[in-house]
């Protein structure tokens, strides 16, 4: 196993993680919603938002973020023999913390900068409180999504492993 080879397994089930991830958010905030509107309207939330910018730019940073750690993890897991649980989870809340992180920026950006200065503390208001409320009912996906995470490298490393001796052994 080279580290190219752990970086590259890393990185690809982290952009799957994303994706889990993704959809479990979407998930939460279906249920959270379709109480009040129904689940049609409920499923298709992100329409109605004056924030699909903020949106869709942490979906880009959390892909991002999904890259970087994963390769990471794969290296920590399949060349340092890391316990991937426990680096799983590590990154998974780094994925969260980061992207939720990133993200409020946006917002403050857009919005909160103006109010520098003001009975409005902007710094709470878009970057503490998403990132709270974000780590919040972010924490149990992650541990869990983290965990398959760490999971399928620890597996793909060994199949990857297997076939390299077996090529060897030819």
């Amino acid at each position: 196993m080279t580290e190219r080879d752990a970086k590259r397994i890393g990185s690809k089930q982290g952009l799957i993680s994303v994706g889990l991830g993704l959809l479990i958010a979407q998930l939460i905030m279906t249920t959270l919603i379709s109480s009040d509107q129904g689940f049609l309207k409920a499923f298709f939330w992100f329409t109605t938002i004056e924030y699909k910018l903020n949106i869709f730019i942490g979906a880009i940073i959390m892909l991002g973020c999904g890259h970087f750690y994963g390769q990471l993890a794969g290296k920590a897991i399949l060349i340092n023999k890391k316990n991937f649980i426990l680096i799983g989870f590590l990154c998974g809340m780094a994925v969260l913390v980061t992207t939720a992180f990133l993200t409020g920026w946006t917002g403050f950006i857009q919005e909160g900068i103006d109010n520098i200065g003001t009975s409005d503390d902007p710094f709470i208001d878009y970057i503490f409180k998403p990132l709270f409320w974000v780590t919040i009912f972010g924490a149990i996906p992650a541990f869990l999504v983290g965990i398959w995470f760490g999971g399928q490298i620890k597996v793909k490393g060994r199949k990857l492993d297997k076939m390299y001796r077996t090529q060897q052994q030819l």
